[in-house]
């Protein structure tokens, strides 16, 4: 014959333990399980189009860490975007001022190297982006990848259901789309990048990059993100000071 107390006691382990396990379904969710008939590729592509046309533009902090054969090393960055191919980067001391400042817009590039006092300009191919950041990446397929978009393809040829989402066959890439159409990873040849902590409007605040071909990695990780606010006018043209030296590039 047990003790009342024992009883007792028997009874609160119970009840503790049905109400850990309650909190413990309450705070991990399962999975999310699409339900539906599969859609055609075209219909997906257009859906997850359509839930990315925002934000137009972005601007932001971030710190890159770079693991590459040049370039590579730990970097305060203020980055700021505008779709379709507008990019900025400015490359911060420890004491947050320019080192260097890298400018992309209609198809053309300026780098204004302050620490070793040359100014870079040309067409804004990835060999010539890379001059900061090491990642291959042309300049609008970069915006898409900042604001959370897919970066242009080609025609949806395939879609087939992965993890709780989507993987969509586009002519030039493969992307991995959550059920809430969020761009969780896209594939080309040469580099994957992976979008990770997205917010409510589905812009990731880490980007990872991996250029096997380069043997380059890049984290980027941002904060203090801003959307929707155009930067200041004239925030994607450099011109080189007086007495710089200039290099055109090809």
């Amino acid at each position: 014959m047990f003790s009342k107390k024992y009883v007792l006691f028997l009874r609160a382990l119970r009840a503790s333990v049905v109400s850990f396990c309650f909190l413990e379904s309450a705070a991990c969710p399962k999975p999310q399980t699409i339900a539906g008939p599969m859609p055609e590729a075209s219909a997906l592509y257009a859906q997850a189009q359509a839930a990315h046309r925002a934000p137009e533009s972005l601007t932001c902090d971030a710190k890159a860490i770079v693991d590459a054969p040049e370039n590579a090393g730990r970097y305060a960055l203020h980055l700021s975007v505008k779709r379709p191919a507008s990019v900025r980067i400015e490359a911060l001391t420890p004491l947050g001022d320019p080192a260097a400042v890298l400018v992309a817009d209609q198809g053309k590039f300026a780098l204004l190297d302050l620490r070793n006092g040359v100014f870079y300009r040309g067409p804004a191919t990835p060999q010539n982006l890379s001059r900061l950041i090491p990642a291959p990446l042309t300049a609008d397929q970069l915006v898409s990848l900042v604001t959370g978009a897919i970066p242009e393809g080609g025609d949806a040829l395939t879609a087939n259901r992965d993890d709780g989402g989507y993987v969509l066959g586009l002519a030039k890439e493969r992307v991995w789309l959550g059920g809430d159409m969020r761009v969780r990873r896209v594939e080309r040849d040469g580099w994957a990048v992976t979008l990770d902590d997205h917010d409510d409007s589905g812009v990731p605040r880490t980007i990872h990059l991996d250029a096997p071909s380069g043997n380059t990695k890049v984290d980027l990780r941002l904060r203090n993100v801003a959307t929707g606010k155009p930067p200041p006018a004239g925030a994607f043209q450099l011109t080189p000071p007086a007495g710089m030296r200039i290099e055109d590039l090809q």
